[in-house]
């Protein structure tokens, strides 16, 4: 059976990467440092992914092209909202749904699709005290996910070394918005980007620590991909055919 440091090599091989990261603390995904140490490192993380911005960006924008997303760099919210609305019009889509992201609360969406004619849904429900009518609440926000063609959401972090994205679980983030439309468009900054998945699992669990948020993360490369028995690759059967991501500045 393969070490440690063997599978982790396998690993690196497939995805293309030659040789170890190095990350701003070698210790930063331990489960063993105290709160505060988790904080320092993610702190050192920001730190580091900041000052390497630029690199980070050109990986980051190659890495998530060879996964499938399709990449729409754009100078402002306003240009944003244009590239959005270019794909819900190229798909002829009437029934659009985004996350309560709020990087999204700047893209001037509901006014660009509202020139469409369509029908742009926000995925944020109310909670209720009366269980039944909480119930009938998730499962209305359920069939309208599923009834959309084009779903939208803010990326919350971008990994540079594998052209991922990962969103973390909020109200107003439901993780249906970028699972269950054909297109999946993720709309998002440069500063989202890190070096790698040792990053993203430091910075998750400091988030998790300060009780921010709690629940499993979304980490999306690409669109949906399925392969059978005999490694027949099919796209777009359990989630997303096609999906893009827009990066503002």
């Amino acid at each position: 059976m393969a070490d440690k440091q063997d599978f982790l090599r396998m690993v690196r091989t497939s995805l293309g990467v030659s040789e170890r990261r190095d990350i701003a603390r070698d210790d930063a995904t331990s489960f063993f440092l105290s709160k505060d140490e988790v904080s320092q490192a993610a702190d050192d993380i920001r730190a580091d992914a900041a000052e390497r911005r630029t690199e980070l960006i050109d990986e980051f924008i190659h890495r998530a092209t060879e996964a499938g997303w399709n990449i729409h760099r754009v100078a402002n919210f306003e240009d944003a909202a244009e590239e959005v609305t270019a794909v819900v019009r190229e798909h002829g889509a009437t029934a659009v749904m985004r996350s309560d992201h709020d990087i999204l609360n700047s893209v001037p969406l509901e006014s660009a699709l509202k020139a469409e004619g369509v029908d742009l849904e926000i995925a944020v429900r109310e909670p209720s005290d009366d269980a039944d009518e909480d119930l009938e609440r998730r499962l209305s926000l359920r069939e309208k996910s599923f009834d959309s063609e084009v779903g939208i959401t803010g990326v919350d972090f971008a990994v540079a070394e594998t052209g991922t994205v990962a969103m973390e679980p909020r109200a107003g983030s439901s993780r249906l918005v970028s699972l269950t439309p054909e297109v999946h468009i993720g709309v998002m900054t440069p500063e989202a980007i890190i070096p790698s998945l040792d990053e993203l699992f430091a910075l998750t669990r400091d988030h998790h620590l300060s009780g921010e948020h709690k629940g499993m993360i979304n980490l999306i490369t690409g669109p949906s991909r399925t392969a059978d028995i005999e490694a027949n690759l099919i796209i777009g059967v359990h989630g997303p055919r096609e999906v893009h991501l827009v990066i503002v500045g």
